[in-house]
């Protein structure tokens, strides 16, 4: 990927890393374009790629500095433990002279715990500034970044009530992420749901999906939470608001889910003629 990353760049990523010489800088460049290329396959895609070296671009504009941030933080996290860190008064600096001692432990424990927070952030703003790029909901990049409506990671305080979630209260709960979006395509049909997944990746979810797509990402935080009392409210408005017009819904309408919902089971009546006694 064509993408100039400088030392400025690097430190207004990481202002702890900020020092005079640039020696950390000097030291991370080549992983910090590793990274890019990561970044690239992992999340871009070809058309996240071609909007990033787009110069004219709106959301190139937005991604670029993306991009850089993350590669940088990345990089970084991955290196930073080999660097014989110090704490200087601006920051960390490189261990030069006999005379510096390293950072401590646990200084060097909160600096990763805080980049690894600022990480998954970063990844987040990425991925949905990525809707904005025309062809990037068809790639194999959308489909492995948001297999779900739960697909932010601040949507863990947002919608699960985890307050100031930490990256490993992602890891823990996919799991349940995942149960409850194999629970809603089973009772909103999974064609369905596919429909909402690529109309939010498109940046174009419809005027009557939009209130869907938002009452399911409730529903999936709900579920996390093991709040079953909200989790049964919200699937019940959701499931109303559907019915209430099915014509907004003809995927709904068509589906599986739909007769699996309105299943009456066998009545027997007197009058049948596959009638049976119980006596």
């Amino acid at each position: 990927m064509n993408l100039e990353i400088t030392k400025t760049d690097f430190e207004r990523a990481i202002p702890a890393a900020r020092e005079p010489n640039g020696k950390i800088f000097d030291v991370m460049i080549g992983a910090i374009m590793n990274k890019v290329e990561v970044i690239g396959c992992h999340y871009l895609g070809d058309p996240g790629i071609a909007a990033v070296e787009d110069r004219e671009s709106t959301v190139g504009e937005i991604l670029r500095p993306l991009v850089k941030q993350l590669a940088c933080v990345m990089a970084f996290l991955e290196e930073m433990r080999g660097l014989d860190l110090v704490l200087t008064a601006t920051g960390f600096g490189v261990v030069s002279s006999n005379n510096t001692a390293p950072a401590s432990k646990m200084r060097v424990d909160a600096l990763d715990g805080d980049l690894r927070r600022k990480e998954w952030l970063l990844r987040s703003d990425l991925v949905t500034h990525l809707f904005e790029v025309e062809g990037w909901a068809d790639t194999e990049q959308r489909h492995i970044n948001v297999c779900t409506l739960f697909y932010r990671f601040t949507m863990l305080e947002q919608y699960a009530g985890i307050s100031h979630p930490k990256p490993e209260d992602w890891s823990m709960n996919v799991p349940a992420m995942l149960a409850a979006d194999s629970y809603l395509r089973k009772h909103i049909g999974y064609d369905y749901m596919e429909e909402l997944l690529q109309q939010l990746t498109s940046n174009n979810l419809s005027g009557s999906n939009l209130p869907v797509a938002v009452l399911c990402t409730k529903f999936i935080g709900a579920w996390i939470a093991q709040n079953h009392q909200l989790k049964e409210e919200l699937y019940m408005r959701l499931i109303n608001r559907m019915e209430a017009d099915l014509s907004l819904y003809p995927k709904y309408a068509d589906s599986e889910a739909y007769r699996l919902n309105h299943f009456k089971p066998y009545e027997n009546h007197a009058e049948d003629s596959a009638f049976h006694f119980v006596g």
